[in-house]
């Protein structure tokens, strides 16, 4: 019988999809993107968080979130969920006041709020860059955010005091300033072409965890290399264990 792990899958950096579908009125589930994402849900039930910019350059011109159109109707079977990322790619929130931080943060949930509907926000966010902002816990509780990402590389965590980013390593998860922190796993580009190698890797890693955390981008997505990588490690992992996929 099959053991149980929990899955969260999501993709940062995601901004011009949302404009070309709205440029063009391509349904989501017809869109290069979105359409993948729809299979992961087809085939394994998996729901993705999606992580916006608020603004981004598309075919030379600046556009901005608010010029999404409403998707509400093309979101009630809860497979996509959206959470902040940052003001756009050259500008990761770390770099800016905490002040500045809030106001971007609530720019983007507030478009999100508009196009897609409060519930279809994610609970948990990984931030541009991995800014690790604790000093906005009160905002996020307002969007029932509980869990902020941290890296993926072996440092763990950039600006928490060491005995976090032990944890962080050691367990995949910790607490500091009333935030919770976890650890993202994989990055799909990183994966090996060799599956047999990725077997062997994820078996070390169930053996101390019963959660993964697998993430990619928006512009990687477009590789069939990426996309590849991307389905053919979610069927290895789902032959050995039986997915489950809660609310990103």
């Amino acid at each position: 019988m099959k053991n149980k792990i929990y899955i969260h899958f999501s993709v940062d950096d995601v901004f011009n999809s949302l404009i070309e579908v709205t440029d063009k009125n391509i349904p989501l589930k017809k869109h290069w993107f979105f359409s993948q994402i729809y299979n992961l849900w087809i085939n394994y039930k998996i729901r993705t968080g999606l992580y916006l910019f608020y603004k981004g350059k598309v075919n030379g011109k600046i556009r901005y979130l608010s010029e999404v159109k409403n998707l509400k109707n093309e979101l009630k079977e809860k497979w996509i969920y959206f959470g902040p990322h940052a003001l756009d790619f050259n500008s990761p929130p770390h770099k800016f006041s905490v002040k500045h931080q809030k106001m971007q943060i609530q720019n983007i949930y507030h478009q999100i709020d508009r196009f897609a509907g409060s519930k279809n926000l994610t609970r948990k966010v990984r931030l541009h860059e991995y800014s690790e902002c604790y000093e906005l816990a009160n905002l996020f509780k307002k969007y029932n955010v509980n869990t902020l990402f941290t890296t993926d590389k072996d440092v763990g965590a950039h600006r928490l005091p060491l005995i976090n980013k032990k944890e962080l390593i050691n367990k995949g998860n910790t607490n500091y300033k009333n935030m919770n922190f976890i650890r993202t796993d994989f990055r799909v580009e990183n994966l090996k072409k060799n599956l047999k190698l990725n077997q062997i890797e994820f078996s070390q890693f169930f053996k101390k965890r019963k959660s993964i955390t697998i993430y990619s981008h928006e512009y990687e997505m477009k590789k069939e290399k990426i996309r590849k990588l991307l389905n053919d490690n979610i069927s290895l992992i789902s032959k050995k264990f039986i997915l489950i996929s809660n609310r990103p």
